[in-house]
């Protein structure tokens, strides 16, 4: 049985109430919640290397943490989030990695195309805007317990291609 079809047997009702598709290297999320589609897109083809550990950096091996893209769509528009997971130099080599960090927010008009809307650096927002868009996202289910799961959805994606990869490279030699 594949490492994915293990994965969803545990979590047949899905990830926060969110349905999902896997296409690829992508894991797409989506739901509807009132007036809005709220869409999370994570490509395992757009990840992240962690720094080895200093004190023995030949014999860390590396770890790589997925980034994703929250989409919440209204009839008035989109907000758009780019996130990541983050853990810092002390926490790299512990194994509860659950938390991820949003990294930049935008804001598409209708009918605007997503690259062509102003993204601001998230971190740069005022503290109390800063907080409400943490309790936006959570009350649409994407908290910790999300993003702890879908961690490791992209981790079992991840080794799940990578063996697949593997098979492939091996046939074709």
């Amino acid at each position: 049985m594949s490492i994915m079809k293990q994965w969803y047997q545990r979590r047949v009702r899905g990830i926060g109430g969110f349905q999902y598709r896997v296409i690829g290297a992508k894991i797409i999320l989506f739901k509807e919640m009132h007036d809005e589609q709220i869409k999370i897109e994570l490509d395992l083809n757009n990840i992240t290397e962690l720094t080895p550990s200093e004190e023995d950096p030949e014999e860390t091996p590396p770890q790589y943490l997925p980034s994703f893209i929250i989409d919440i769509s209204k009839p008035r528009g989109k907000l758009l989030f780019k996130c990541n997971y983050h853990m810092s130099t002390e926490e790299q080599y512990v194994a509860n990695v659950d938390q991820y960090v949003i990294s930049e927010v935008a804001f598409v008009r209708p009918g605007q195309a997503d690259d062509d809307a102003f993204t601001t650096d998230f971190g740069n927002l005022d503290l109390v805007l800063i907080r409400e868009f943490e309790n936006y996202l959570q009350r649409r289910g994407i908290d910790a317990e999300f993003s702890s799961a879908l961690f490791e959805m992209s981790s079992a994606l991840e080794h799940s291609n990578y063996v697949q990869f593997l098979k492939n490279v091996r046939d074709f030699v």
